[in-house]
């Protein structure tokens, strides 16, 4: 089983756009993981994580605002994830939905807002 690390994400604002994804590390303005970080929910090392690639589900676009359709997929990948222990899997998915707050007229579980991801 692998050892996921939840890190809740610094966020500027929020947006029903869709990011351009997968993200690739020099998408992002600096190459520290501590801020890299700030993008994504989950680390298979540590928060900062080790490498980029030990970044999962990320949730914001590059300018740092919270991501409506990167929420939704999120939530969607969480269930896949059969490696990730019970107690993380149901504390991310909590967070999701607590993140999701900053969109109060939209519904986590629709597809309506996914658009192409």
């Amino acid at each position: 089983m692998t050892d996921y690390t939840l890190h809740v994400p610094s966020i500027r604002g929020a947006t029903v756009d869709s990011p351009d994804i997968p993200y690739q590390e020099d998408d992002f303005p600096t190459d520290d993981f501590a801020e890299i970080d700030d993008y994504y929910l989950l680390s298979t090392s540590d928060i900062p994580p080790e490498s980029f690639d030990d970044l999962h589900l990320p949730v914001a676009h590059i300018d740092q605002r919270l991501s409506l359709p990167l929420l939704k997929r999120a939530l969607e990948k969480v269930e896949t994830l059969d490696d990730i222990d019970v107690q993380t899997k149901r504390e991310t998915i909590d967070m999701i939905h607590d993140l999701g707050e900053c969109f109060p007229n939209h519904d986590l579980t629709t597809d309506d807002d996914i658009g192409s991801l």
